[in-house]
C-alpha cells in the first residue's frame, strides 16, 4: 500500500524533471521570437508617430490658419519674382492706370469697413502719447532719412549707367518715400498685442496717422526732392490721393451704418485681408513687370542691396532710440512704450505702394523706387519681432522724477493710466506682508485661537510696513 501510494508522486517528479529541457527550449524560442518581433516594430512605431503628427498638423483648421497667416508674404514674394520669369502680362496691364486706382480703392474701402472710432475716443485721454506718436511717425523718421541720404552719392536722375555703389537715384526716392509714410497697421497691431501693449492706442495711432499721411507724405517728398530735376505737381497728387484713398475710407465707414454689416465684416475678417493682400500683390506685380520690361533692373549691383539692408537696420536702431527718448520725456508706462517702439517705429508698405502709383513718372522708374520698400518692409518686421519678444519678457516704465511737484506727478500718472512708482511699491509691500502673515499663522497656529475670516475683512498696511 505504501509503495503504491508513493509511486505516483515520484513518477510526477520524474516527468517534471524530464520536461525541464523542453521548457527551457520553449522559453528560449519565445525569447527569440520576442526579440525578433520587437526589432521590426521600432521603425514601425516611429512611422506611426510621424503619421500622427503629420495628420495633426494637416487638419483643416491648421491648414486654414497657415494659409491666412502666410498669404500676405507669399503673395508679395510671387508678385516680385514672377516678372523676372515672364514680364509681358504685368507690363501690359500696367499701361492701364485706372486698374491701379481701382485696386487702391478696394484696399482702402476694406480699411474703412474695419475702421473703429471707439479706439480713437479711448486714446484721446492720453492725448500726449497720441500726438507725439503721430508726429514721430509722420515727420521725425522722414527727416532723419533725408539727412542721411542727402550725404550719400547716389546716381543722378535719368542716368542710364549705374555707377554708384549706393545705387540709382530711384533708391534714394524709395528710401525717402518709405520712411515718410505713416506707421504700419496690421504688423504693428499684431506685435503690440504679442508684447501685451495698449491696443486701443495702437489702433488709434495707426488709423489717424494713415489718414493724415495721405497728405503729409507727398508734401514732405516735394520738400525733400526740391533740388531734383523731376517735376512734382503736388496739387494733382493730393487730388488723386483724395479720390483714391480718403473717399473709399469714408465710403467704407458709412457702409458700417447699415445693420449687420459690422457683424459680417468681423466674421469675414480673414477673407477681407486676403482681398486686400491680393490687390496689393497685383499692384506690386505690375510695377515690377514694367521695370523688368524697361530693363530698369539691369546693372543694379548686389552691393547696393546690402547697403540698403544696412541703412534699414540703422533706421530701425534710430527709430527705437528716438521713440525711447520720447517715452522717457513723457514718463510713459510699459503699455505705451510698446506702442511707441513697435507701432510708431515701423512703416506701412500699403501706403508706399499707393503713393508710388500716383507719383509722376519724372521721378524715375517706379519699379526701382519699390526696391528699397521691398528690402525695408520684411527687414523691419524681423527686427521688431525680436523687439516685441524682449519687451514682453522685460517690461519697463519711465516714472516722473521725485523732484517734480506732486501735482505734476499725479497728472503724469493720470495721463498714463497707471499707478505711480510709490503705489507699485506699496502694492508689493502688501503682497510681501501677506506672505509673512501666512507664515506666522502657520507656525503659531496652535497658540492662536481659531478666528473666522469673513470675505469683507481686509488687511491694512501702515507706513511702517506693519500689518494691522
Amino acid at each position: 500500500m505504501d509503495v503504491s501510494c508513493t509511486l505516483p508522486p515520484i513518477q510526477k517528479e520524474l516527468e517534471a524533471s524530464t520536461n525541464i529541457p523542453n521548457q527551457v527550449e520553449m522559453t528560449m524560442t519565445n525569447t527569440k521570437s520576442t526579440i525578433g518581433s520587437t526589432s521590426p516594430t521600432k521603425p514601425g512605431m516611429l512611422v506611426e508617430k510621424i503619421k500622427k503628427k503629420v495628420s495633426h498638423l494637416c487638419t483643416k483648421d491648421k491648414l486654414t490658419d497657415l494659409f491666412f497667416e502666410y498669404y500676405l508674404p507669399a503673395s508679395q514674394v510671387i508678385a516680385i519674382s514672377q516678372p523676372f520669369i515672364w514680364s509681358k502680362p504685368g507690363a501690359y496691364l500696367s499701361q492701364f492706370n485706372i486698374l491701379g486706382y481701382i485696386l487702391i480703392g478696394v484696399i482702402f474701402l476694406a480699411l474703412g469697413l474695419k475702421l473703429k472710432t471707439d479706439d480713437i475716443k479711448d486714446a484721446l485721454r492720453s492725448f500726449h502719447v497720441f500726438i507725439v506718436a503721430i508726429v514721430s511717425g509722420l515727420f521725425i523718421t522722414g527727416l532723419v532719412v533725408f539727412g542721411v541720404t542727402s550725404q550719400l552719392p547716389f546716381d543722378e536722375l535719368g542716368q542710364e549707367s549705374k555707377e554708384s555703389i549706393f545705387g540709382p537715384f530711384e533708391f534714394k526716392v524709395g528710401m525717402l518715400l518709405y520712411y515718410s509714410v505713416p506707421c504700419t497697421i496690421t504688423a504693428g497691431i499684431v506685435l503690440v498685442a504679442q508684447a501685451e501693449g495698449n491696443l486701443p492706442m495702437a489702433g488709434a495711432v495707426a488709423t489717424v496717422s494713415n489718414i493724415i499721411g495721405c497728405y503729409t507724405t507727398p508734401i514732405m517728398l516735394k520738400i525733400f526732392l526740391s533740388n531734383a530735376k523731376g517735376e512734382f505737381d503736388i496739387k494733382a497728387t493730393l487730388i488723386k490721393l483724395t479720390f483714391s484713398i480718403l473717399m473709399p475710407v469714408i465710403v467704407g465707414k458709412l457702409i458700417q451704418i447699415i445693420p449687420k454689416v459690422p457683424h459680417y465684416v468681423a466674421k469675414a475678417k480673414r477673407l477681407v485681408s486676403v482681398v486686400t493682400s491680393t490687390c496689393l500683390a497685383i499692384i506690386l506685380w505690375m510695377k515690377v513687370a514694367k521695370g523688368v520690361e524697361d530693363k530698369a533692373f539691369d546693372g543694379v549691383k548686389w552691393q547696393s542691396l546690402l547697403i540698403l539692408i544696412g541703412l534699414v537696420l540703422m533706421m530701425c536702431a534710430i527709430n527705437i532710440a528716438v521713440n525711447t527718448l520720447f517715452s522717457f520725456c513723457l514718463c510713459l508706462r510699459s503699455p505705451f512704450i510698446k506702442v511707441m517702439l513697435l507701432m510708431v517705429s515701423q512703416k506701412t508698405l500699403v501706403m508706399a505702394v499707393t503713393l508710388i502709383q500716383v507719383l509722376p513718372d519724372t521721378l524715375g522708374e517706379k519699379g526701382l523706387v519699390l526696391v528699397p520698400c521691398f528690402v525695408a518692409h520684411p527687414t523691419q518686421i524681423i527686427v521688431f519681432s525680436f523687439v516685441a519678444t524682449y519687451l514682453k519678457s522685460h517690461p519697463f516704465d519711465f516714472d516722473c522724477p521725485e523732484v517734480m511737484p506732486k501735482n505734476v506727478i499725479r497728472l503724469c500718472d493720470w495721463l498714463n493710466k497707471g499707478p505711480s512708482k510709490k503705489e507699485r511699491e506699496l502694492a508689493d509691500s502688501v503682497i510681501k506682508n501677506s506672505t509673512v502673515l501666512d507664515v506666522c499663522v502657520g507656525n503659531e497656529l496652535s497658540a492662536v485661537p481659531p478666528v473666522t475670516v469673513q470675505p469683507s475683512d481686509t488687511i491694512v498696511v501702515n507706513k511702517n510696513a506693519g500689518v494691522v
